[in-house]
């Protein structure tokens, strides 16, 4: 059983101090731990060239990324080879910082299980050209835990995107904890009961790990989604059916107040479309495929409409 944790902090830093911790718990129930600091590393932004797609599905490839010469390959290795995940990141301006969107903007397509098992489908029936094939480990069922901290109650997108870093890769997130008031550097290992609570955390991902996934239990921040546990919802009031949608596994209902408390409620034929569900996976895939990958009928027009954009207005850059 291997546990990787990821520090999105600086060294030594609260975020730091508490994905060790947890680490240090789940070293506790016999896993093998490391820890990677994601700021030692250089990532290139993803271009949305699709190339990795095209890998899969034109070359029967793993889906690699054009982008060359930077760290991606070394964490996409770490990531693949590990089991379970202890993601840690502070709170910049309500966010995680932008590292790991870079990351998870590089992991996202490519890595999704969904798209994964469909190209690996293909290749083994011969409707797809044989290559080196996609890695099996991608369809390993992995567990989570998301730490984020902060120095105030901005926190609001914090752990919904470090959610998203989980999502395409349809990793279990099992415990999701939000530590408020921690500003100043490696304070929080002053906290025992902070301590104590990452602690419990990574001692979580690992018994989880010992277990049948299915049998995985979330023991984090309650949320209001009763899928993915998100506190951050959508509200469309223009739709009268689905006024509500989850921000992050994309799953809809209604939002009601019981008991003086948010309750969204999710009808029993709906909850198979979170994305949290491979289920939901794939009819988001075949929504892609049928809408916005349709070519229109006058395709063999736009090489001449995006003339005009090519010729238009000269680039600034940086002089020297």
């Amino acid at each position: 059983m291997k546990i990787l944790g990821i520090s999105c902090g600086r060294r030594m830093g609260n975020t730091e101090v508490l994905v060790k911790e947890a680490l240090m718990g789940a070293q506790e129930m016999g896993a093998e731990v490391e820890i990677i600091r994601l700021g030692d590393l250089t990532l290139r932004p993803c271009t949305g060239c699709n190339h990795c797609l095209e890998d899969m599905f034109s070359k029967g490839g793993a889906g690699h990324c054009i982008l060359k010469k930077d760290d991606f390959p070394f964490i996409d290795e770490k990531i693949m080879d590990s089991d379970g995940l202890v993601l840690g990141s502070p709170i910049y301006e309500k966010t995680p910082p932008g590292l790991l969107k870079t990351l998870n903007d590089r992991m996202g397509p490519s890595h999704d299980m969904g798209i994964r098992i469909i190209a690996n489908q293909l290749q083994e029936e011969g409707k797809a050209p044989k290559g080196n094939g996609i890695d099996p480990r991608s369809f390993k069922m992995r567990a989570a835990s998301l730490i984020a901290v902060g120095g105030s109650e901005w926190d609001t997108l914090a752990l919904p995107l470090m959610h998203l870093f989980a999502l395409s890769m349809q990793i279990e997130v099992v415990d999701k904890v939000l530590f408020n008031w921690v500003a100043l550097p490696g304070v929080v290992a002053l906290d025992e009961e902070k301590l104590q609570r990452a602690r419990e955390s990574g001692r979580h991902v690992a018994r989880t790990l010992a277990k049948p996934i299915e049998e995985a239990v979330y023991i984090g921040e309650p949320g209001v989604c009763p899928i993915c546990h998100s506190k951050l919802v959508e509200v469309r009031a223009d739709d009268k059916n689905y006024p509500v949608i989850c921000g992050i596994c994309g799953v809809r209902g209604t939002l009601d107040v019981v008991d003086g408390k948010v309750a969204f409620a999710i009808k029993d034929e709906d909850r198979p479309l979170s994305h949290v569900l491979l289920s939901g996976k794939f009819a988001h895939l075949d929504e892609l495929n049928n809408v916005s990958l349709k070519p229109p009928a006058n395709m063999d027009e736009l090489p001449a409409a995006l003339q005009k954009y090519k010729k238009y207005l000269p680039y600034s850059r940086p002089q020297g």
